[in-house]
């Protein structure tokens, strides 16, 4: 992400520095509170960290808590907005397989207590009615989210990891729709291990390797 410069000449230059500076220190509180919903989130779980108990955790009133963010709702998205774009922008590992990015997706939302049971407990409240914005939001994360999962098993294909019998689109919703399912068992038994069955389902869509029994393989 680049930040933008604003560039001006004329009458209106002088004013800039007193506009930027206040204009700085908002987005610097904006960040600050989004840093620290998760660690209310944690505490006081999906129904208890209003936007009054999110204020008083960190020293913020619920009036400078509206204009930063309006509702609850919408806090709750741009935390979870931030933490993509944290992710996005994190040096990428492996060979960037999809399996690769699920894997870091993973690792990127356990190392931050609350971040995966906040999404599931968003995703849930997009299903009710009249919480458009939120349904609106994952709509369009996961449409994302599929093709670019699409995208890399194309190139998987190309360099002979993915079997070239089956529709990507499709493909690319069952591992994202995996990745999700593990992850709530994780968040309900931390027994169960998302990279495995991830390992799993890399290696069903991995092409068929004739038997050494078969006469095809001989």
């Amino acid at each position: 992400m680049t930040e933008k410069n604003p560039q001006g000449s004329g009458p209106t230059r002088p004013e800039t520095p007193s506009r930027r500076g206040p204009y700085a220190k908002g987005l610097a509180r904006r960040q600050q509170i989004i840093d620290e919903v998760l660690a209310v989130y944690n505490r006081l779980g999906f129904e208890g960290t209003s936007l009054r108990a999110v204020g008083e955790a960190i020293g913020v009133t619920h009036p400078v808590l509206k204009h930063h963010f309006g509702t609850r709702e919408q806090l709750f998205i741009e935390v979870l907005r931030e933490y993509d774009r944290r992710f996005l922008e994190a040096p990428t590992e492996g060979e960037g397989t999809f399996v690769d990015l699920i894997h870091q997706s993973t690792e990127h939302s356990m190392r931050v207590p609350g971040l995966m049971a906040l999404l599931n407990s968003m995703v849930a409240h997009a299903l009710e009615a009249g919480n458009d914005r939120s349904r609106s939001h994952f709509s369009q994360r996961y449409a994302d989210l599929r093709e670019n999962i699409a995208a890399l098993l194309a190139e998987g294909r190309a360099a002979g990891s993915v079997r070239s019998d089956i529709p990507l689109e499709e493909a690319a919703s069952l591992v994202l729709a995996a990745s999700d399912g593990l992850s709530t068992q994780w968040l309900l038994d931390g027994s169960a291990d998302i990279k495995k069955g991830l390992l799993l389902l890399q290696r069903l869509l991995e092409p068929p390797h004739p038997q050494p029994d078969h006469p095809e393989a001989l």
